[in-house]
């Protein structure tokens, strides 16, 4: 526990509270040390974690996922995660940083919980929660460099103006006083060094046994390299140095933990990252680190509806070169622009009946984006709120004006807190943005229950990268299991047909295929080339058998349900997470509507009249 007397007294009560009171004396942090303290009482004790193969990772900014900014919001919202059905949760840097409202990666103390968010206690028991309910927790840590106030900068410093803070020294035997590659932020820390190697092991072992972290996202990985002073050049090339370095670290982490996940943020050259993702991957269990694979630019290309540089092949572990399924491919991630703020800038408009600057088509262009991402087989990232739309820039400021890089006088609003629009304006009961969720819910629960989904695969497409075709198989599968999955999706701004290709050895046509993302709706298909119409912006799922998701036994509400206060005013809630709920008048018309309800969430119903209103409640199964 670091104690500061910068950023302290301006930290809630609601997130840390008896907060210890930062002793007279003293002008800068400290650290305090508390003997026989009670041990927390972990529920899980033998997380088993989710397999690489069909990760499907949410990325999480705590400061600005609900109103509190702290660790309470995700574990009161932990109905939400549940039903979108990812299996992992990764955290953006949560290690004592400077200042409070940041995004973590100017990081000073690397063993410490930053107070801000929360106790120690209190992530312990976020992380033990996730476990209970089959989630993953992965946490993004910033050792490529540490910001002033961290002690071993300032033991060894160049203090020019006699304040107490300064940059690295020559004599500093951790940092390097110029960064070795061309990505500098902060103080660089020299990974050459034995001393800095032990005290980066020293925090790996911290946040897996003390918290139980089940991976880490390694930041700015390019940096770890002491060769590279000229340039992107350098720093973009192959660096052996750096792959013996974080060779080392993965080592070091399976040590403590053999199914720990090792994730590295490089975006370099396929050379040097199929050095780390085909890397002990032969082993039980197998290792392999796990390569963040950004496709953005392509992605966002498809869903602006434009039909040029939106090649998404890059996606695919096997064009990278690595063995195993080692690319966590995303369309989306904290550190690029919302594919939905772009679809409204700079959407193909060029079609009135499906213009994509217009909210409602954009909205419904991303059901296809997730068809297209979270089905290919292999680890998929999806950032916070994407499942809804997430229409806000990056760039937006609190007050909910936009400046980008461009913003010459009061700078951009890239690391700016956020407004909670996907709360305040109650997105869920938005049936075009909930649409969204629910669809991605389908697919992650396809891609992680059905075992075709870690089999092989291919992509290509039909006369244009607008068509997009998919198929997944695993021929190692029995024929009345579902062993193939045909994709379609059509990015173009038109309806249009696509030659779905369907597999022909060992299917005899006509036969039955089935729609998996409706209810495995049997259709009956002629030929194997029998072209398949795809409306615009919307795709189509198949599979040669039923998902079995659908004859899965289903649980019944958990508890005796209650609606409170009743009667109501402006708001009512409900006692635990329901699917949906809706609202009507005693003649039967639909007056209001709410879907993925948390336990408890605040309902508003301002604007009805009074009167007596049946309200119909489906649980987190879809049951009345």
């Amino acid at each position: 526990l670091v104690l500061s007397p910068f950023d302290d007294p301006w930290i809630s009560a609601a997130s840390y509270p008896n907060l210890p009171i930062f002793p007279a004396g003293q002008e800068r942090e400290v650290t305090l040390l508390q003997t026989a303290q009670t041990p927390y009482n972990w529920q899980v004790t033998n997380f088993t974690k989710p397999e690489k193969d069909n990760l499907v990772v949410y990325e999480v900014l705590i400061r600005d996922f609900d109103a509190n900014k702290n660790i309470q919001d995700l574990i009161n919202r932990i109905d939400y995660f549940k039903n979108l059905k990812i299996n992992a949760i990764q955290l953006m840097p949560i290690m004592e940083y400077e200042g409070n409202e940041s995004w973590g990666y100017n990081t000073c103390f690397h063993m410490a919980l930053d107070k801000y968010y929360g106790t120690q206690n209190k992530m312990k028991e976020f992380i033990d929660l996730c476990h209970q309910n089959g989630i993953a927790v992965i946490l993004d840590v910033a050792l490529n460099h540490a910001f002033g106030r961290n002690p071993m900068v300032r033991m060894w410093m160049k203090d020019t103006d006699g304040d107490g803070w300064g940059d690295p020294a020559s004599d500093n035997p951790y940092f390097n006083q110029v960064a070795t590659h061309s990505y500098s932020v902060g103080s660089d820390f020299n990974h050459s060094q034995a001393r800095t190697k032990y005290y980066v092991k020293r925090v790996v072992k911290q946040w897996i046994q003390e918290f139980h972290i089940d991976g880490f996202r390694w930041d700015l990985t390019k940096g770890f390299t002491q060769n590279c002073t000229s340039g992107d050049a350098c720093t973009n090339g192959y660096q052996q140095d750096r792959v013996d370095i974080l060779k080392e670290y993965a080592d070091y982490s399976w040590s403590l933990d053999p199914t720990h996940y090792a994730i590295f943020e490089h975006l370099g050259i396929d050379s040097e990252e199929q050095q780390w993702a085909n890397y002990r991957i032969n082993e039980t269990p197998s290792k392999g680190v796990m390569m963040w694979g950004k496709t953005t630019d392509q992605y966002n290309q498809l869903t602006m509806g434009f039909n040029s540089n939106n090649d998404i092949s890059r996606i695919l572990s096997s064009n990278k070169g690595f063995i195993a399924k080692r690319e966590m491919g995303y369309a989306e991630s904290h550190d690029e622009e919302r594919l939905m703020y772009k679809n409204l800038t700079f959407g193909n408009s060029t079609n009135a009946s499906h213009n994509v600057k217009v909210l409602n088509a954009a909205l419904s262009r991303m059901s296809a984006l997730g068809a297209v991402t979270l089905l290919v087989p292999g680890p998929k990232m999806i950032w916070h709120f994407g499942e809804l739309g997430n229409n806000q820039s990056i760039y937006t400021c609190f007050d909910g004006s936009v400046n980008d890089e461009s913003a010459t006088i009061a700078g951009d609003c890239k690391l700016d807190k956020k407004q909670q629009v996907q709360w305040t304006q109650n997105w869920l009961s938005n049936p075009t943005r909930a649409a969204i969720l629910s669809d991605w819910s389908k697919m992650i629960k396809l891609k992680t229950n059905e075992p075709v989904f870690v089999g092989d695969h291919t992509m290509s497409t039909d006369a244009s990268n607008f068509k997009q075709r998919i198929h997944i198989f695993d021929n190692n599968l029995a024929s009345n299991q579902l062993k193939y999955v045909v994709v379609l999706a059509n990015f173009d701004t038109s309806n249009t047909t696509i030659n779905p290709n369907f597999p022909t050895t060992g299917y005899t046509y006509p036969m039955t295929w089935y729609d998996l993302m409706d209810n495995n709706t049997p259709v009956t298909i002629t030929t194997a080339t029998a072209l398949m119409t795809v409306n615009a912006g919307k795709f189509r799922v198949f599979g040669n058998q039923p998902s079995t998701l659908s004859s899965e036994d289903f649980n019944a509400f958990k508890t005796e349900i209650s609606i409170y206060p009743n009667p109501v005013k402006n708001s009512f809630a409900i006692n635990q997470a329901v699917s949906s709920v809706e609202v009507y008048t005693i003649t039967g018309q639909l007056v209001a509507s709410y879907n993925y309800v948390a336990a408890n969430q605040e309902l508003l119903i301002n604007g009805l009249e009074s009167g007596i209103y049946l309200v119909k409640i489906k649980d987190q199964n879809n049951l009345f």
